[in-house]
């Protein structure tokens, strides 16, 4: 499993300690060694200060890469892109150029968080059909009313249409280095790989869609909706799942499975916005890798999510059950697994 992460400082001051959080979830609830890429630019002495502090048993459960970020573009492209939405964002429009010899990977957001292990996400790639370069979450629930030609919006296969959220992205760069992509007829009718003659292009033509790389990401789609393979959104799941009492905007596989991966966008996991997130968030960061997973981790989580305060909160409220079953399941395992071995 190859998990990538971008990290510059910038917007968040927090995106050392926030990116490490991350990657310690998917240590905590991987099942094998992770392969992780860090894609920074001056930051990997903090990193590796950061990551000193854990247990070696913690580290030896990491193949840790860290990469120059550089852009493969001119300087004129460079200025364009780089601080796109916020600082080196917009790098994953860039990996199946980068990690040319890499054929797969999960991209995460620094402000993502595993609350199942990383392997569940990661064996989506073994149900792409034979087309599908690329696995995003959808946003489900929402009812868009909007003309078929409207770029941002992608249609499923039940011809409703949709955004996805790129902060959770599989992406199969051996195929997405294939001439497969179509794009806009305005432009060529020729297909080309994903590189930046494809999205530079589509980048000027819908620049009135552009407030960031993820808009750009949707609009690929948009002309290419058979290449994509819908992830579930337990995958990627975020407070605008949860924030109102509509059920129809709920996530259903969530509501079934319990969250498998969070994602703190909009700042969640820092504000009071819907503070479900910053529970998860703040006991993860406190949690150091000991043994007893349900004493040093389940429990203070659990604790935090009955605070009053945060159970009858107007946002994602009474939702601790659905923070939990992942971990409870896991835990269970895990105890199952010790009891063989006994």
């Amino acid at each position: 499993i190859h998990i990538v992460v971008v990290a510059c400082r910038g917007k968040s001051l927090e995106i050392v300690n926030e990116a490490a959080t991350m990657i310690k979830s998917a240590i905590v609830f991987s099942k094998t060694k992770l392969n992780i890429h860090i894609f920074t630019e001056n930051l990997e002495d903090e990193f590796r200060k950061k990551f000193s502090e854990w247990p070696l048993s913690a580290n030896m459960n990491i193949r840790l890469t860290f990469h120059r970020l550089s852009y493969p573009l001119d300087s004129n492209e460079l200025k364009l892109m780089k601080n796109w939405w916020g600082p080196c964002a917009s790098f994953r429009l860039f990996l199946p150029t980068v990690l040319e010899n890499i054929d797969s990977i999960l991209y995460v957001d620094s402000d993502v968080l595993f609350l199942s292990p990383p392997e569940d996400l990661w064996n989506h790639f073994n149900l792409f059909d034979q087309r599908q370069v690329a696995a995003l979450a959808p946003r489900v629930g929402w009812n868009f009313q909007v003309p078929p030609e409207n770029v941002n919006f992608i249609q499923m296969r039940d011809g409703k249409k949709t955004q996805v959220n790129s902060g959770v992205f599989l992406m199969n760069l051996t195929r997405m280095r294939q001439p497969v992509f179509a794009t806009d007829p305005d432009i060529s009718k020729t297909k080309s790989s994903w590189q930046k003659e494809l999205l530079f292009p589509l980048y000027r033509l819908h620049k009135e869609y552009m407030i960031g790389d993820q808009n750009l990401i949707n609009v690929v789609f948009h002309f290419n909706p058979d290449l994509l393979y819908f992830l579930p959104c337990k995958f990627n799941y975020h407070h605008k799942f949860c924030f109102d009492a509509y059920r129809d905007r709920w996530c259903t596989s969530a509501e079934n499975d319990g969250a498998a991966v969070i994602h703190g966008n909009a700042n969640t996991f820092y504000n009071n916005y819907a503070p479900t997130f910053r529970v998860i968030n703040d006991a993860m960061k406190k949690y150091n890798f000991e043994r007893d997973l349900e004493r040093f981790l389940m429990l203070p989580m659990e604790q935090g999510l009955s605070d009053p305060n945060v159970e009858n909160h107007i946002h994602c409220g009474n939702k601790t059950k659905l923070f939990l079953k992942s971990i409870r399941k896991m835990i269970w395992k895990i105890y199952q697994r010790r009891r063989r071995e006994r």
